[in-house]
């Protein structure tokens, strides 16, 4: 009798085992579905981002394209950024809000962008965390006198 009951604990040690080992899998599992959804950001063009304007409102987007040339507004007293970004045919734009952040140096209208943020599709207007300005392909060389000036006066 004392092997039965010894066998009766054994085998319920290890349905408490076997569920809390189910339960414990059951919510990691949960949790990273949870963080992949929450972190888990769109990429879209200006036009793609505005034919899926309404289903899209209010979630986190990516979008890349050019700054729409004369859009761009730079309030440095509140460091706003406001621009517009167009797609590379041209036909539709996105308007992007950059604020309490410094303006890229290489930020120039009809430069490539990439714009991380939260769409507001009632305003067709993208509130940035993130941007990032393309660098120039092309660095322009320093004028000739200038450098031999330098060079000569390491010289001396």
């Amino acid at each position: 009798m004392s092997d039965e009951i010894e066998e009766v604990d054994v085998k319920r040690k290890r349905v408490k085992i076997v569920a809390a080992s189910a339960l414990l899998l059951t919510a990691m599992a949960f949790l990273v579905i949870a963080g992949i959804q929450s972190t888990s950001v769109r990429h879209f063009t200006p036009a793609g981002l505005v034919a899926a304007a309404q289903s899209l409102n209010n979630q986190r987007v990516q979008v890349d394209g050019l700054i729409l040339a004369g859009s761009s507004e730079w309030d440095a007293a509140n460091f706003e950024l406001t621009f517009a970004v167009r797609d590379r045919a041209g036909s539709e734009s996105v308007n992007v809000l950059y604020a309490n952040r410094l303006k890229p140096d290489n930020f120039v209208d009809g430069g490539s962008v990439f714009v991380e943020g939260r769409y507001d599709a009632s305003q067709n207007l993208i509130v940035a965390t993130k941007l990032m300005t393309k660098c120039a392909s092309k660095y322009e060389e320093a004028d000739s006198t200038t450098t031999e000036s330098v060079t000569e006066r390491g010289k001396k």
